[in-house]
């Protein structure tokens, strides 16, 4: 949509996302508004650019978050006595049933990221054992979680994009969606939890790794996994991914080369083998576990034997 009628740019806005009232702060009392929507279930997203300087005063969100990214220029947030400034750096996060108040350069067109609060929820309570969830105001974008939430968003974006017959499937489209929820989350700072810092793990993921480091040597699939921690497949990947970038598939490998290396290490020359010491770590197939763990550490599994 485009238009530089005022009253026809407020109500498209307001139709797609809440009640408010939007003042141009030029002159001409106008705008140039471009406004393009893609929405896909629980999640959106937007550009709108108002191609003015506005004032934009909204009655308050209900039922959904949304993340606001200027991709050029200035905007601010202002709620109580709280103003957060944004820019391609730093995102807005506005408030549930709280009023605010935001201001828009015109040179600020904006990406904006809309998730149903029932997901962020639903996703929460994956991560951390509870859906109770109050955002903060801001995103940081300059670190890796704020970068991987960006990279989450574009994977996302490409997908809704496709032609019907490239689109992922329906599974895959549900799972790009719970993964930038969960980058949405692992990217904020969530205020009143002061126990909690960037680099925590949630309590499903420190599970994960505590029941591999018990069992990694074992026949282990990822469905007798998920069972164990009481989660589905689908679950257990999207947290991992969220925190890790890494499938549990690809941890148990990581923490099985590990056991492997501590125990070449240890081990004798004389006494023991690489192909014993492997097939005690869970690997089968010795050319596989030679190239992986060159890999992973840039030597032979048998020069580390030799130390």
């Amino acid at each position: 949509m485009a238009t530089t009628d005022v009253d026809e740019a407020h109500a498209r806005i307001a139709e797609l996302f809440c009640s408010h009232e939007l003042a141009p702060l030029t002159r001409q009392s106008s705008v140039d508004m471009k406004l393009r929507s893609l929405h896909r279930g629980d999640v959106g997203i937007e550009f709108l650019d108002y191609g003015a300087d506005v004032r934009i005063e909204p009655e308050g969100l209900q039922d959904f978050h949304l993340v606001q990214i200027p991709l050029a220029g200035h905007a601010s947030m202002k709620v109580g006595a709280s103003t957060v400034e944004s820019g391609p750096r730093m995102a807005t996060v506005p408030p549930l049933h709280r009023p605010f108040s935001m201001s828009w350069d015109g040179g600020s067109p904006h990406l904006i990221v809309y998730v149903r609060r029932s997901a962020v929820e639903r996703v929460a309570g994956q991560l951390y054992g509870h859906g109770t969830v109050d955002l903060g105001y801001g995103m940081d974008l300059s670190g890796a979680a704020g970068r991987a939430f960006l990279r989450s968003v574009v994977e996302l974006h490409d997908d809704m994009i496709s032609q019907p017959r490239t689109t992922a499937p329906a599974f895959v489209q549900g799972l790009l969606a719970d993964s930038m929820v969960s980058r949405l989350l692992m990217a904020m700072e969530l205020p009143g939890d002061e126990t909690r810092d960037a680099e925590s793990e949630s309590r499903l993921v420190r599970e994960f790794r505590e029941l591999l480091d018990r069992h990694a040597f074992e026949e282990l699939t990822v469905p007798d996994i998920a069972e164990c921690l009481g989660v589905s497949v689908r679950t257990l990947q999207t947290a991992l991914r969220a925190e890790t970038g890494a499938t549990p598939s690809e941890l148990l490998r990581s923490i099985r080369l590990d056991r492997a290396r501590e125990m070449l290490l240890e081990a004798s020359p004389r006494e023991q083998s690489v192909t014993a010491i492997a097939e005690l770590c869970g690997f089968t197939h010795q050319g596989r576990f030679s190239a992986l763990y060159v890999k992973a550490f840039g030597e032979l599994p048998s020069e580390s034997l030799r130390r």
